[in-house]
């Protein structure tokens, strides 16, 4: 892949593939970059290549729906998280033993999207970390929370997702978009900023972002991968 970002379409193609991509925010907020992959694809492999190569936290954005129906209570109070993530209380899910483990936490990610599950499906704490999105997405707030829903939906999917901070190889700071471009290109990953989807948005919804209203523009596959072909 050449230095530059993935169209927003091809973005919501490889997540509808349950490919893992890398999104990146502005230059003029964090600047940092974060690995993806659709709360409804995640698997096993996934979760243990975020976590060797991002070596951030993990965790995932979920609509006021599922806050709803889990029961997630906010870690603060909302009024003082301002524009910081919306983070709930971390948990688990009850058949989990350690609920660490790739295979656990991947586990819990798709009971925690599964419509029927109910909060006390789930014990706290646990090592799910849930974040709870703008409604609206991108147009509402900038941040890599909004992008995996406004992504996942656009995918046909949940509007639900998993990230993963990626830090830099030295240990000393959040890896920066050089450092992020050889990563994607490593291992042939869609590299996607968050600027461009916001514009997209703003182009396919005509600016309203009252209602958040989205179309999907793909079909979910049934193919999963960690990327595409370097």
């Amino acid at each position: 892949m050449k230095h530059d970002f993935s169209r927003i379409e091809e973005a919501i193609g490889a997540t509808a593939q349950g490919q893992v991509l890398i999104v990146v925010d502005s230059e003029d907020r964090e600047d940092e970059g974060d690995f993806f992959i659709a709360a409804d694809l995640v698997t096993p492999e996934a979760i243990h290549f975020m976590i060797s190569e991002g070596r951030g936290q993990l965790c995932m954005p979920v609509m006021p729906d599922v806050a709803t129906r889990l029961l997630l209570k906010s870690m603060v109070d909302i009024k003082e998280c301002g524009e910081q993530p919306r983070f709930a209380i971390p948990l688990d899910h009850r058949s989990c033993r350690s609920g660490i483990s790739p295979a656990e936490r991947a586990f819990t990610i798709r009971a925690m999207v599964d419509p029927s599950s109910r909060a006390n499906d789930f014990v706290r704490p646990g090592h799910i970390f849930p974040l709870v999105a703008e409604p609206a997405g991108v147009l509402s707030r900038t941040g890599h929370t909004e992008a995996a829903v406004d992504l996942s939906r656009y995918a046909g999917l949940t509007p639900a997702g998993v990230l993963c901070e990626i830090c830099s190889q030295d240990g000393q700071q959040m890896a920066k978009r050089a450092e992020l471009h050889r990563l994607a290109d490593r291992f042939g990953l869609h590299m996607v900023a968050i600027d461009d989807l916001i514009a997209f948005r703003k182009r396919v919804s005509n600016g309203n972002n009252g209602n958040g209203t989205y179309d999907s523009i793909t079909s979910p596959q049934k193919f999963h991968s960690i990327g595409t072909s370097p």
